[in-house]
This record gives C-alpha cells, structure tokens and sequence, in this order.
C-alpha cells in the first residue's frame, strides 16, 4: 500500500520505509573509468552550536534525517560514485562519532582525522591529506548538507574543463543568506559576492559545499592554521580560470539549525512514496493505529492500539509509541518512549528521551537526549529542555530548563 492511497487516518498495520531519492546515473562514464578506489573528505570538525542543546550530546552528523543520521546519507552518495576511503575530518564528539561509525560503513573504508583547533574549510583537507594519500583527484563536502547531486556528471565536467576545483552550486530564492556565484559563458566561476542585497546578487546559484579537486590544491593550503577555501583559495583559482561552477537542480539542504533541520526532514517527508513493508519478528506492532498522512515510521519502532500519528510524523527506530498517544508535527529521533495517552505537537525529541503517561508537550519545543518526563506533566510551548535532565514539574511556555 502506498503512503498517497492512504485516506485520513486510515487503519495500517506496518511501518513506512524510505529512503533519500537516488542521483541521476550518467550515460557516458568513460571519463570516470577507472576511479572505482576514489576518495573522498568529508568535513565534520563544526562545533554545531546553532544545533544546541541538542547537540551538546549528539554530533551533528548523527542527526537523523528520515530515520538515516546525515553522516549515512552522505557516505551513500559518495559510495555511488566509486568512492571507497573517506576521511572524516572531525573535531567536536568525534568520539561519538566513530563509536557509531567505526571503521568500515558498506564496505567504505572510514578514516578520521583529528583537528586540535578549529582550521577552517581548507585547513582539514590538508590535515586529513597527511594521513591519506590524496595524489589523484578527490572529493570534498561540508558534513553538514544533504543534496541529491549527480556526482558522476560532475566528475564528468570537471575533467573535460581541465578544472582544478569544481563546486557545486544550488539555486536558492534568497542568496543573501549564503553568498552568491557569477559565472561566465563557460560556467567558470568569476567571483563570490557574499551575503548581497537582493538588487546586488549576480544570480541565485551559491556555494553548495561539495567540491572536487585536484592534488595540485593541497601545495596552496598552508600548513597549521585556519584556512578558508573560499576566500583564500577560490579567488586564485577563479583568478587563473580553473574553479569551474556545477550547478544542479536536485534537493539541497544545508542543516546549520534547529530550523533548516525541521524543514529539510519535513520536505523529504514529503516525497515519501515508498511501499509498506511487512513486519518480520524484529517488530512488535500493534494491529491498529490511526495515521493522518505523510509520515515515517522507522525500524523496530513499536506503536500501541489506538495511536494517532500525524500529519507530519517522523518515528525513529526502536521508538515505542504506547496505547492512546498522539503525535502530530514533530520529529522523534531514535529510542523514544512516548507513555499511553501522551501528546506531542509541533516539537523535536532527541534520542532516548522517555515521554510519561499522559505528558503534553506543546508547539515548538526542543527536548534534548536522555530526558525523563514524569507521568502527566506539561510542557508549555516553545520549552528547551537540556539532555540529562528530569522534568518532574509543568514547564511555562518558553522555558529553558538547564
């Protein structure tokens, strides 16, 4: 059964499965032969304080997205294009980070390269080069976005352009926010005009935060310190005629905050068109639970008889969502206890947060992982909670619980 043929809150029995849309596969891969042991650096160093507190306990590569963490999707696109080693460039939790990771991701051999100090867009890529032999051409992306990009094609044009450095670049209504990209005839990139005014900006396309480039790169970054590829880098490029734009028009997501994450999961959601799978033994679902349509239920997750799930509901995997409880709007991230008859609206529940019997929370909260909420207490709308902590007294809306 799919998610469009469901009528408002019809009666299902399974959870809905999806995944992020695959890129366009290129006709003529000739130019890419050959590349099958490429690799790639992916920059994970950030501190992800627009994320907070969220990520005070989570990385933010660990964020799900449609019940996958950013980091899995990022490696899934990367390992469509023949990449085989990919070196985290990584800082903040990076702990955290390889403890969930580890070493091998579906046969991707996983590096990590450890910043002290904070070195900037450029600064990892040479770091991480010290420990990964980078002597042919490579990829580079931000961790922290999610595009629906054909990499192949990019490969393709950043050879027959003879380029140095090709990057990315994604149409958005208000470049002001990123950065805008003038381009020649050729699709060379000119100059970067950051955070125009609307009347100023030379086009809409920016900087999409996934590069390929070539060794010869690594001889102009400077050893041990912070060095920014767009503004010390790309101009000399740009200036020699070698940073060549690639600009596409799949999904782009750049998740800095709380907000960008809620809409990048909500937009997905929306081009859920996956068949229900059966359960398997794994699962303990009940027979009956209400959904109002989209919505994501991940695996294991164990929903009661007589839920109401939805509009825009994203389970995790392993939540258990008991008899009677409902749950609209919000996002839940893995191994999340919603107690009988709770409700939850309009919010975000990090991992391993326990919801009691007949809780509310309320719009625009943001509860943080390995929180307990006691039996009937309410969370007035647009609450912070800290991870860690034990909520056993109604919260006013707009409180910052520490």
């Amino acid at each position: 059964m799919e998610i469009d043929r469901l009528k408002s809150r019809t009666t299902v029995y399974v959870p809905f499965i999806c995944d992020f849309p695959e890129a366009q596969i290129v006709q003529n891969t000739s130019l890419i032969s050959g590349w099958a042991d490429m690799k790639a650096i992916v920059l994970a160093g950030g501190y992800a304080t627009r994320l907070r507190p969220i990520s005070y306990a989570l990385p933010k590569l660990l964020f799900p997205v449609l019940g996958k963490p950013m980091i899995y999707r990022t490696l899934d696109l990367l390992q469509s294009v023949g990449v085989e080693e990919v070196t985290l460039a990584v800082n903040y939790m990076a702990e955290k980070l390889r403890a969930e990771v580890g070493s091998v991701y579906n046969g991707v051999i996983v590096n990590y390269s450890l910043e002290t100090e904070p070195l900037g867009t450029a600064g990892p890529i040479k770091l991480a080069s010290k420990n990964t032999n980078l002597d042919e051409t490579f990829l580079a992306l931000n961790g922290d976005i999610l595009a629906q990009i054909d990499l192949k094609q990019m490969l393709v044009q950043h050879k027959k352009a003879g380029a140095q450095i090709t990057d990315a670049l994604h149409e958005v209504k208000n470049p002001g926010r990123f950065g805008a990209v003038e381009l020649d005839t050729k699709n060379r990139i000119q100059r970067f005009v950051e955070k125009p005014a609307k009347k100023q900006a030379p086009s809409r396309l920016v900087n999409a935060g996934i590069y390929v480039v070539e060794p010869e790169i690594l001889e102009m970054i400077p050893d041990g310190r912070k060095v920014s590829l767009e503004r010390e880098i790309f101009p000399t490029v740009a200036t020699n005629g070698k940073l060549l734009g690639f600009p596409f028009s799949g999904d782009w997501f750049d998740i800095g905050n709380l907000t960008d994450y809620r809409k990048a999961n909500l937009s997905l959601l929306g081009e859920v068109k996956a068949e229900a799978k059966p359960p398997n033994e794994t699962r303990n679902l009940a027979i009956e639970y209400s959904v109002r349509k989209p919505i994501f239920v991940g695996n294991n997750a164990q929903i009661g008889k007589g839920a109401v799930l939805g509009p825009e509901v994203m389970v995790g995997q392993n939540d258990v969502i008991q008899e009677g409880a409902r749950v609209s709007n919000s996002i839940l991230f893995d191994r999340v206890t919603v107690g009988e008859k709770a409700v939850i609206a309009g919010s975000i529940i990090a991992s391993d947060v326990i919801i009691g019997k007949k809780a509310r929370i309320d719009n625009g909260c943001v509860i943080s992982p390995n929180v307990r909420i006691s039996e009937g207490i309410r969370i007035g709308r647009g609450t912070i909670i800290h991870p860690y902590k034990e909520i056993e007294r109604n919260a006013k809306p707009e409180s910052h619980l520490m």
